[in-house]
C-alpha cells in the first residue's frame, strides 16, 4: 500500500501573507479579483480634494489645466464622501492629482498637494 496522502505535489507554491484579512478565498484558481473596503479612511484623500480646491487658482495653470485639475479633484472628492469609497478609484484620481502638480510651476502649494497626495495614497497600501 502507497501513502498516497503524504506525496509531493507538482506545480508552483504561492505564499501569500494576508494581514488583516476578512472573507479571503482559499482554493486553486486560475484567475480572480477580490476588493476589500474594510477600513478604508477616506480623510486625507477628502482633505486632498479640499485643498486642491482652494489652491488651484494660484498654480499657474493654464485655464485648461487648471480646469482639469479641479475636475480630478472633485471626482476624489465624491468617490472619498461616497458611502463605500473604492480603494481603486482612490488610488486613481489621487495619483491624477499628484501628477498633475508634478507637472505644474513649482510652488509651495504645488509641493504641499503632492505630499498630501503622497500620504494618502500610502494610507491605502
Amino acid at each position: 500500500m502507497q501513502d498516497h496522502v503524504n506525496q509531493p505535489r507538482p506545480g508552483t507554491t504561492f505564499n501569500t501573507y494576508l494581514p488583516n484579512a476578512k472573507g479571503v478565498i482559499i482554493g486553486e484558481q486560475q484567475n480572480f479579483t477580490q476588493n476589500n473596503t474594510d477600513g478604508v479612511d477616506p480623510t486625507l484623500f477628502v482633505q486632498l480634494a479640499g485643498y486642491i480646491g482652494q489652491v488651484s487658482p494660484i498654480l499657474g495653470l493654464s485655464d485648461e489645466d487648471r480646469v482639469e485639475l479641479e475636475r480630478v479633484a472633485q471626482d476624489l472628492h465624491t468617490e472619498a464622501t461616497s458611502g463605500n469609497p473604492e480603494p481603486g478609484r482612490l488610488r486613481q484620481f489621487a495619483t491624477q492629482l499628484k501628477d498633475k502638480l508634478l507637472e505644474s510651476a513649482t510652488t509651495m502649494a504645488a509641493t504641499q498637494g503632492i505630499q498630501m497626495a503622497e500620504q494618502a495614497l500610502a494610507a491605502l497600501m
